[in-house]
């Protein structure tokens, strides 16, 4: 007697052996199960968390809140240093570091209330795990991906500074001219938005300048910004604490960075040309 069904036999003598293995394989796909968890008999990790299934419940305690910010980092970095390979640049060592309060924020801003910030000193993004649970609290519904975008955004500013524009303006800030001053800051503002959308897309999220929660969320942390006394010495150049451009004029450059997610979408000359304030 045969072990092999006699149902089987058709389909073994039509497509092989290989054939029905193969068969077999994407039937156990369909149904969820990884193959190499049938054959070795060991169940597969779960995926690393991304920048939309890692965003914390909101039961989640302290430590799961707190470990939101690198998972946007590694994502916003990731794909800065493919578009940096495409063009034969070594992207630059860049850190994220979560701080329990403001009064671990460096580049001479402790204690200042700014969320999240680049210091390009010594090239670290910092996010501050207190103001983010204050964030939860008083916008439930926004405060997580308007976190996201804050923390893209710093990375955009770590691309800024690789590519000299901090050191542009510190030139223009020597000249005594604060109306160029101001336009060049502005546009940087516009730029930083423009490279956040195209974070945005390339992590499968919906446009964000498209959702009231988060957008009122992301104009708190930057009315908070505003509120801040800050004297910086010439030759520092923070950009949280830059001139910021107008809702309209960064909407219109976040949207160009969704539309077409490439570097050359958010060029500073074509900002700059454009006039938007």
């Amino acid at each position: 007697m045969s072990v092999i069904p006699a149902g089987l036999m058709p389909h073994i003598k039509r497509f092989g052996w290989s054939g029905v293995v193969a068969l077999g394989v994407v039937f156990v796909m369909l149904a969820g199960i990884n193959p190499v968890t049938l054959i070795s008999g060991k169940v597969s990790p779960p995926p690393p968390p991304t920048s939309i299934t890692g965003v914390p419940t909101a039961s989640a305690t302290v430590e799961q809140v707190a470990a939101y910010p690198p998972v946007v980092g590694g994502e916003a970095e990731l794909m800065w240093r493919r578009f940096f390979w495409q063009t034969a640049i070594r992207f630059p060592r860049v850190t994220l570091k979560v701080v329990e309060n403001s009064s671990g924020f460096g580049c001479g801003l402790a204690g200042k209330d700014l969320t999240v910030m680049y210091c390009p000193q010594n090239r670290v993004v910092y996010a501050d795990a207190d103001a983010y649970q204050r964030l939860r609290t008083r916008f439930p519904l926004g405060a997580d991906y308007a976190m996201a975008y804050l923390v893209a955004e710093a990375y955009g500013h770590h691309v800024q500074w690789a590519l000299g524009i901090f050191t542009d303006l510190v030139t223009l800030q020597t000249q005594n001219d604060p109306d160029k001053v101001r336009a060049k800051e502005l546009a940087i503002d516009q730029q930083g938005a423009c490279y956040t959308g195209m974070w945005t897309i390339t992590a499968g999220i919906d446009e964000l300048n498209d959702n009231p929660a988060v957008m009122a969320a992301v104009d708190a942390v930057e009315a908070n910004r505003g509120n801040a006394i800050i004297n910086l010495p010439l030759g520092i150049v923070v950009p949280e604490v830059l001139s910021r451009a107008s809702t309209e004029a960064r909407s219109t450059w976040y949207g160009k960075g969704y539309a077409i997610p490439a570097p050359g979408s958010c060029k500073l000359d074509k900002i700059e040309s454009e006039g938007l304030v």
